[in-house]
């Protein structure tokens, strides 16, 4: 590189650098104490990051939640190559880690600048001037979808790495070299590691680029070729899955995770803001769809009508049946490639082809696809690409021009710079918090009062479990998280609680079963030490907690306080006889309880049906696949009530899916004139789990008692299997209900010992 080559890049970094600061704010001032977010993934994603650093003992195991198992570092949101590095480095080297919320967020800050280098390098490849290239450098890296992605999703807020794919490829065709491919691979490595979006943009662009060079022609160089494919596409192909989905073995992720065809993009979330002033009018003439915050990535209004300048001549072109015009959006055919191959994923991030053309079937062929369910992060190469195209062609066009015209040029610029600063003004406030519980908790060396050793893990209350994609057991009081984080990491002890990501069905399940109704020993509790207790630490201000977090919180002694917070002892042996504390209860009120009259409720145990497995009882009603399965279509009989509860046993609720499926009911004064409409999956009305069945019930109010009541089970999702649904039982809810037969006894749906 000359010297006139370094003083350039080294002072176009300088004044990324420089933006970077202003952009941050007062963030920068006090780094290591602050946080890009105050909850949700981002608050969580610091806490596993920090858990990982200093308690953890593996590299790629993360302790930090859903105790005892633990999970994969690449889905607890641990950072793997931010934390692993410090981690290590600190284990045996130096002491790093007290620096790590600094280093987390400068890592993500100098991104952005060397984000306005790398950008400006694409168009100085491009041969443009550096006065143009600089402010289109700036504005595109502040006008970056990514930009977002700081005040929560840390390991997407890399703006880097889309540019720098780009960059690499357009090196790389200009002239191949074993050091371009060498470099390529470790970079596809760390974006890829740091997250699996980059992976599939990476392998997209890569994959893509190896097929224009036509490896299937005679005239296709395989002895020149052959190990920069396997360095570029072979290896990162090997190495990234296995270490993603191999190094720990869990067969029951989700296949289908839920919003593959919800979080996606529209064309008014790429070419329209009608946030910005100059947009506002719209919102007056037609109404904009509520738009999808994943599917955001405005171009700016420059490359949004250059774009469809660009495309209407392309349309042209086609009609006249000229395919080279009409696929040369430039004068340079690997930019042309990259722009056509950055629309096909625009349009993939519509949910084409499953929603425009109907093609929702094929998503049962996608496999691994489907993991990367906010599909409207597709069309952040479209962003990029779509701008270089146009700011390039708007320099082909004047650059040859009186310098009057060059004005058309500036304009340009301007008005990106203004779509830049509009975007990015307000996030120095956003990202500038304070999490104090936390941040005392990583950098004290003080513990809290208690005899740590003692304890085995922490138990939130309210308790969540997230991640699994089949239960969302949000806290229920979700300031209180940041809290809970911030004990286990000033203590070391985990939680048995998770907020992580494709997290294990069944072992997501376990542990919410401490929360739910003991009908039966909890079987997660043969994976505890017996001999340790169990920290309870409670939300002393939250109310809406579960019946059975209360008599957690009643049978655990009180040890101390922290942070206004219980801290509370529930000893392993209460917690395990619990259930049969709890089913005795039971005993005493059913045979106490007044049991309603037969002609007031509706129950139906479906014994004459031939089924494979039932719940209690010869059979069950097997669930359509393909339509409606009713469970109830009549008035309640000799009702006085308006409110109802309807209840059930559902099969196969710890597995995949099957707790997604959804009831739907329509009530009204007469048949087929319905007056309301609610619906709920199973996971959301889940009580108690019995081996692999679990109790759904839900609280129906009529506005008549002698309203007419549909009940149905909506088609089963695909991959549900054989579901089946036994003991449907719908009583007024101040009533209660004993059964009895020569096998079993249920009180209100609850299996009894006879």
């Amino acid at each position: 590189m000359t010297t006139k080559r370094w003083i350039e890049y080294t002072a176009v970094l300088a004044i990324g650098v420089i933006l970077t600061y202003f952009f941050a704010g007062d963030v920068v001032k006090n780094i290591n104490h602050r946080y890009f977010a105050q909850n949700g993934d981002g608050a969580k994603d610091y806490y596993a990051t920090f858990y990982h650093i200093k308690h953890d003992k593996e590299y790629l195991r993360s302790n930090a939640m859903n105790y005892p198992f633990g999970e994969s570092i690449f889905f607890a949101g641990s950072q793997p190559i931010v934390s692993n590095t410090i981690k290590f480095f600190s284990h045996n080297i130096y002491d790093i880690s007290t620096y790590t919320v600094a280093i987390h967020n400068l890592l993500i800050l100098i991104g952005i600048a060397l984000t306005v280098l790398v950008i400006f390098l694409i168009f100085r490849h491009l041969k443009l001037p550096i006065w143009y290239s600089l402010p289109l450098a700036v504005g595109l890296t502040f006008l970056s979808p990514q930009i977002d992605r700081i005040g929560g999703h840390f390991a997407l807020s890399y703006t880097l790495v889309l540019p720098l794919f780009i960059l690499l490829i357009l090196k790389f065709a200009q002239k191949k070299t074993l050091t371009k491919s060498a470099l390529i691979l470790l970079i596809s490595l760390w974006a890829s590691i740091t997250h699996g979006y980059f992976f599939t943009f990476y392998m997209v662009m890569f994959i893509a680029f190896w097929l224009w060079q036509k490896p299937w022609s005679k005239n296709f160089d395989w002895s020149s070729n052959w190990l920069h494919m396997v360095l570029q596409i072979v290896i990162p192909l090997i190495v990234v899955p296995t270490l993603l989905l191999y190094t720990e073995h869990v067969e029951d992720r989700t296949t289908w995770p839920w919003g593959f065809l919800f979080y996606r993009a529209y064309p008014e979330s790429i070419f329209l803001s009608p946030g910005r002033p100059y947009w506002s009018w719209l919102n007056n003439v037609v109404k904009i769809r509520t738009l999808q915050w994943e599917g955001i990535a405005y171009v700016g209004l420059v490359s949004a009508i250059g774009f469809f300048v660009l495309f209407y001549k392309s349309i042209q072109s086609a009609i006249k049946r000229r395919w080279a015009d009409a696929y040369a959006v430039t004068n340079l055919p690997i930019i042309n490639h990259l722009f056509w191959l950055s629309f096909l994923l625009l349009l993939f991030s519509f949910g084409n082809p499953f929603i425009f053309f109907k093609f929702e079937f094929l998503l049962e062929y996608l496999g691994p696809i489907r993991q990367f369910r906010g599909i409207g992060r597709f069309a952040w190469l479209f962003f990029y690409m779509t701008n270089i195209v146009v700011f390039y062609q708007i320099w082909q066009k004047v650059s040859s021009l009186k310098k009057a015209y060059l004005l058309i040029a500036i304009s340009a610029l301007a008005i990106l710079g203004y779509d830049a600063w509009f975007h990015s003004k307000s996030q120095k406030y956003y990202i500038n918090n304070s999490l104090p519980e936390l941040d005392y908790a990583f950098h004290s060396r003080q513990k809290p009062n208690i005899n740590i050793d003692d304890f085995q893990c922490i138990m939130p209350i309210p308790f969540f479990s997230v991640g699994s994609e089949n239960y969302w057991h949000e806290s229920a009081c979700f300031g209180s998280m940041v809290k809970m984080y911030a004990l286990s990491q000033l203590t070391g002890l985990p939680l048995n609680a998770t907020y992580t990501s494709r997290s294990s069905v069944w072992r997501c399940i376990e542990n919410l079963n401490l929360i739910m109704e003991p009908l039966e020993p909890f079987p997660v509790l043969k994976y505890y030490n017996s001999n340790k207790d169990i920290l309870i630490y409670v939300d002393p201000l939250c109310e809406n907690l579960s019946e059975n977090e209360k008599r957690i919180v009643d049978m655990s002694a009180l040890v101390d306080t922290l942070w206004g917070y219980k801290m509370r002892r529930l000893k392993f042996d209460d917690l395990r006889s619990l259930s049969e504390r709890y089913v005795q209860e039971l005993q005493c009120k059913s045979q106490s309880a007044e049991t309603a009259n037969a002609s007031t409720y509706y129950f139906i145990g479906f014994d004459n049906q031939n089924s494979e497995k039932s719940f209690l009882g010869n059979g069950s009603l097997l669930l359509n696949k393909k339509g409606y399965t009713n469970l109830y279509y009549n008035r309640m009989p000799n009702s006085v009530s308006n409110e109802v509860l309807l209840s059930f046993w559902v099969s196969n609720m710890k597995q995949d899916i099957v707790p997604r499926n959804r009831v739907e009911i329509v009530t009204g004064a007469q048949e087929g004139k319905w007056e309301t409409w609610q619906s709920f999956g199973f996971m959301e009305k889940t009580k108690a789990f019995k081996g692999d069945w679990a109790l759904v019930e839900f609280p129906l109010k009529l506005n008549k008692p002698d309203d007419f009541i549909c009940i149905s089970v909506a088609p089963l999702l695909a991959k549900s299997g054989n579901t089946y649904i036994d003991n449907v039982l719908l009583r007024p809810i101040d009533s209660n209900v004993t059964l009895n037969t020569d096998n079993w006894v249920t009180f209100n749906n609850r299996p009894l010992p006879r």
